[in-house]
């Protein structure tokens, strides 16, 4: 989710953010303070919570700052565990119903959204997301990548997704293999990890 309008009244805008997040909604102002500290951004952060419902544990939801308003990067639990799809857009749909599009408007901001269902195509470059198909359907969910034969279709993954710039994020990533091509929970976040640093090594590669 994105909003987006006119940057000199975003102060205005978050402080009636701030405002209408009521029970069950609050919103952490020292952790967005230290968030955006340890980020070393000069970007707005608001970190919001939401308590436990019926159709998902206590989660966190930030508001990052952009040139001409806010995006969501991310929900998380604030417990163990992960979001499935359906949790997390109930949560960003609670979130647009209660907070966002009443006050939005007032300050002529809109919010935009992406489909609440989206296939790899929507988040990967073609290539990639057949790279990702060839590894996770041929590979052996119980030893990861280990395999020789895993190993070189990961890595052509990998490099696909270096090339493209794509951006799917980590989480994402081990959200799909986990609830959509069924990995345990565990290989699921331990592939992502590696997904994550393996890019930060390519990137650093480049620039070196």
């Amino acid at each position: 989710m994105a909003i987006h309008g006119p940057i000199a009244k975003r102060p205005e805008l978050r402080e009636a953010l701030i405002t209408a997040a009521v029970d069950p909604w609050r919103v952490d102002l020292e952790r967005s303070a230290e968030v955006a500290r340890n980020a070393v951004t000069s970007e707005d952060v608001v970190l919001f919570r939401r308590d436990a419902g019926q159709d998902h544990p206590a989660v966190g939801l930030t508001l990052w700052g952009t040139e001409d308003g806010y995006y969501v990067p991310n929900i998380v639990p604030l417990e163990t565990g992960s979001l499935t799809f359906a949790q997390y857009n109930a949560v960003l749909t609670d979130f647009i119903a209660r907070i966002a599009a009443p006050v939005t408007a007032q300050f002529g901001f809109t919010i935009s959204t992406t489909e609440p269902r989206q296939t790899l195509d929507d988040w990967l470059s073609p290539d990639a997301a057949l790279k990702l198909k060839r590894f996770s359907g041929a590979a052996n969910k119980s030893t990861g990548a280990s395999h020789p034969l895993d190993e070189r279709r990961w890595f052509d993954f990998l490099v696909a997704v270096h090339r493209s710039g794509d951006k799917p994020g980590a989480d994402r990533l081990a959200r799909w293999l986990h609830e959509v091509d069924g990995w345990d929970e565990d290989s699921a976040h331990n592939l992502a990890g590696d997904f994550e640093t393996a890019l930060a090594l390519l990137a650093y590669y480049e620039e070196h």
